[in-house]
Formats: structure tokens, sequence, C-alpha cells
């Protein structure tokens, strides 16, 4: 038996983006039905750290004298001015006060000072360091945020997946279909329909496909583009969708489930976390440095550097540099990404057990490394060569590496070399829009009645490219629902 519903707004997803595009509409009073595939509100806003604002009281009180506009340049300037300036604007312009709007539901933010920032790269940067606004006790106040949004009359259905966009004869959008964990259909009739269900990060296939790797790792929520799909098909036009890279972790084992956790370095406690995190000797598959290695203190220049030669990339180490970390690294780690564990070990022992689960390459020559790995054997060792003679002179002539970085040469055997792989955090980007979350079909017409925000939301990004300003994607993904959320409305009491 098919359920139906009537209702003014129908929110398909309960991450930050839906959470605040439903509290928008609710607060309007307007009757708001929000459906979410998982149990549980939250989505990949909930994994994320915190949200980008600027012009807060936290900062001011801090002394950080930060303007919308000058956020807007830079922004727009970091993306070579690819992304949709009209929306990035609106967006940066309303993130304080839907920072504000989302306190006042029971979130509770804390703003990260820049001296705390885990992004050493942004200590001389406020925008990039000095702008991240932390969750805190997200177990607590993402469910308390949901109970505000229901005693101001919003209805939540937990289990239900949407499965496409109902439309009537003029291509107006009346609402959407879905399905329950039971397979039973539900139907939701709408004058407003907002979707927010997160991109397509658990469709691997796809990922694959646009980002042209097979190497990325997978984190985040299972959203498999449903809604995306679904906007397609209704005519809005898929423009930027694609992986949010964010750091990078070693290699995932080949061996049994029994201790396949171990390997999962960057997101545990293993002693080995410390190399990853380390700017040591980066090569591509073929053997060939190809980076700046000081990029690991940046997050997303991190993951960039290694998505160029194709998302996979080895760290090449000696048994010196092994017992130097032993001992205690000289180099300064990194709390990039997951961060690196400060546990004690021997690294000699636990990269032998690496070798042995299949993370790792080992060699008692450079060349027996290289053949081992995979990599070309000549271009490895004139690699192996020019580092080297960089260590001893000091001088990174091919990179401009800093002196600071330039510690551990690659001369005593046996030689090790570590598999890292990026990592993506769900997805970013998706259809076009204009700057108050209205979908646009191929003409920049906006469809009626279909709104987005949030992963499922084109332009505010140049494509394959994530700006390193901390918070971003989830500011981006409640302020972009709000403002999805207040434009249903205007066009609801419009049309009225």
């Amino acid at each position: 038996m098919v359920k139906e519903y009537t209702v003014d707004v129908v929110v398909a997803g309960a991450g930050g983006a839906g959470l605040s595009a439903a509290h928008a509409a609710a607060q309007n009073g307007l009757k708001v039905l929000v459906l979410e595939k998982l149990p549980q509100v939250g989505g990949n806003t909930k994994i994320s750290s915190g949200f980008f604002a600027v012009g807060t009281d936290e900062q001011k009180a801090l002394g950080y004298n930060l303007s919308t506009q000058e956020a807007i340049n830079e922004l727009q300037k970091h993306n070579h001015y690819l992304s949709n300036g009209a929306l990035l604007k609106n967006v940066i312009e309303h993130a304080k006060e839907t920072l504000e709007e989302i306190k006042s539901l029971g979130m509770e933010i804390q703003l990260n000072p820049i001296e705390n920032t885990t992004q050493f790269a942004h200590r001389d940067n406020k925008y990039q360091g000095g702008s991240y606004h932390m969750y805190m006790d997200k177990n607590r106040t993402f469910p308390a945020v949901q109970k505000s949004i229901e005693s101001e009359g919003a209805e939540f259905i937990f289990g239900v997946t949407m499965t496409e966009l109902l439309q009537d004869n003029d291509g107006r959008v009346t609402g959407l279909k879905a399905t329950d964990a039971d397979g039973q259909e539900l139907i939701v009739h709408a004058k407003a329909s907002i979707i927010t269900t997160g991109g397509f990060g658990a469709d691997k296939r796809r990922v694959a496909k646009v980002m042209r790797t097979i190497n990325l790792r997978s984190l985040g929520v299972p959203n498999m583009g449903e809604g995306l799909s679904a906007m397609e098909k209704a005519g809005g036009v898929n423009i930027d969708g694609s992986a949010l890279i964010h750091a990078a972790q070693m290699a995932e084992s080949v061996v049994s489930q029994e201790t396949k956790g171990k390997q999962l370095a960057g997101f545990n406690n293993s002693p080995l976390t410390q190399l990853l995190l380390s700017p040591l000797l980066w090569v591509d598959p073929n053997g060939a440095r190809f980076t700046n290695e000081d990029v690991v203190y940046d997050t997303v220049q991190w993951s960039n550097a290694a998505y160029g030669i194709g998302s996979k990339y080895f760290y090449i180490v000696d048994k010196t540099t092994l017992d130097s970390y032993s001992q205690g690294a000289k180099l300064v780690i990194s709390k990039s990404g997951p961060g690196a564990s400060d546990a004690k070990g021997d690294f000699v022992a636990l990269a032998d057990e690496a070798v042995q689960q299949g993370i790792c390459f080992k060699g008692d020559s450079i060349e027996e490394l290289a053949q081992n790995a995979g990599f070309d054997v000549s271009a490895f060792q004139e690699t192996i060569s020019e580092y080297n003679q960089a260590i001893a002179n000091q001088d990174d002539t091919r990179f401009s590496k800093s002196q600071a970085s330039l510690q551990y040469s690659v001369q005593e055997g046996p030689y090790y070399a570590f598999i890292g792989q990026v990592v993506y955090l769900g997805t970013v980007g998706g259809v076009r829009v204009d700057k108050d979350l209205r979908v646009l079909d191929v003409h920049m017409k906006a469809i009626p009645g279909l709104y987005t925000g949030g992963a499922n939301a084109g332009g505010y990004y140049a494509p394959r490219n994530y700006p390193a300003y901390e918070g971003l994607a989830s500011g981006f993904s409640w302020t972009s629902g709000r403002l999805a959320g207040l434009a249903a409305v205007s066009d609801i009491m419009k049309n009225a």
C-alpha cells in the first residue's frame, strides 16, 4: 500500500543542508516533511568538524578583523573565477547569521583560534585558519537541532530513500517518490521540494569515472546520488559534481579481516602515521618525485598533489630514517587530515610488519626496492640521487622544499616504500543553481518547485577543487540549505 503525504515543503536528506532548509521553512509557518535514509540526522555534516564563517562575534573578540568582501575575493581567486560569483557571495554574506540560527536550535559551536589550527600551512592566514567554528559534542547537539525543528512543526521520517521527483505537464516539480527499508513506496505532494541528499560518495564507480582514477579511498555516509540523479532527470544540469578529496591514508591491507583495522593508518593510533604525516621523499608510481612534500601541512594541497599523479603515491625511507623515528622524528609531524599518532614504537619492526601486510615494499638496494615496488629503476635511481644531493646541499632545486624539511636522505639499506592513497569525504558540487539555490535547467531558468543545497549544489567550487579554507563545505551545507528554504518560502508565499 502506498503512503501519501501532502505538505508545503518536502526536504530529502537531513544533513546540515536539510536541517537548515527545514528550519527556514518551518519557522515561517509552512508544513514541512523531512525524509532521511539513515536512522538519524547529520549525514556527512556530522562527520565534519566545523563551520566556515567570517565576521562572527568570536572572531571580533579575538581581534580578527575579517570581512566578507575579502573572503569572497580570496575564494574567487582561489577558484580562478570558475565558481558562481553570485552564489559564493550570497553564501559567504549569510554564513554568520546561519551560524547564529543553528546555535539557537541547540548546536554548540566554538571558534578554533588560528594558533590552534591543525593546518600548519594556515598559521599566517586568518581566513584559512581563523574562520573554523567547531562543533561541540555532536552526538548530543545534532539530535537537539532536530528536536528544535520538530518543535517548529516539521515532521521527520527515517529509513526512507527518495527515488524520483514528480513533475506536472509544465515541468513544475510537485513532490517526490521514496521507498522505505521494506520497499514500501511513499508519495509526497509538495509545493516545494528541497533535495539535500548529500551527493554520490558511496557510488565508487561513479566517483572513479568522474575523478578518472580507481585509487581513491572512500569515507563518509552511503549516499548513492539518488537526489542528484533525480534532479538531472527533472532537467537539472550537473556542472561540477566530484569527490571531496581530503588528505591521504596508508594503503588498505589485503590481509585478514581480524587485523585489517590496524592498516587504516592515518585514522588510528599506529606510530607509522608519523611517516605518513611527514614531508619525507614522495614518488609517483614510476618512482619519480612529483611535489614539494611540505604540502602535507595542508590537507587539501596534500590530496591535490597526490591526485595529480593518479591518487596513489609512495613515501620512501631507509633504515636510518626509521631508527631516527623510533627515537623521535627530526621533522615537524603534520596534524592535517586525521593527524598522526604520537605513539612510540620500533619503526623498523613496524615497517617490516607493513611489508608482510602488503602495504609497503622493501629492498636491500635501491634497485631491488624499485623492482619490488614496480618503479622504473633508472627513474627511481635518479630521483634518489638528486634528492640526496638536495639534502646534502640543503637546497631543493626541483620543488623548493623548505630547509627545515630537508632532514632525511635515503642512503642506508634496507629501503622501504610505503603506499599512500588519497581519501575522499563524500562528494561536493552538483546541479547548477541560482544564488538562492533554485535549480536551473539548461537554459538557466529555474525549474519551478525545485531547490537544493549542500553536496548536491554546483557552482560554489571550481571543478574538482576544494579550497583550503577550514570548514568551507560544512558552512556551505548549512548556509545553502537555509537559503534554499527561504527561497521556497518566498516562492510559495508569492504564489499563494
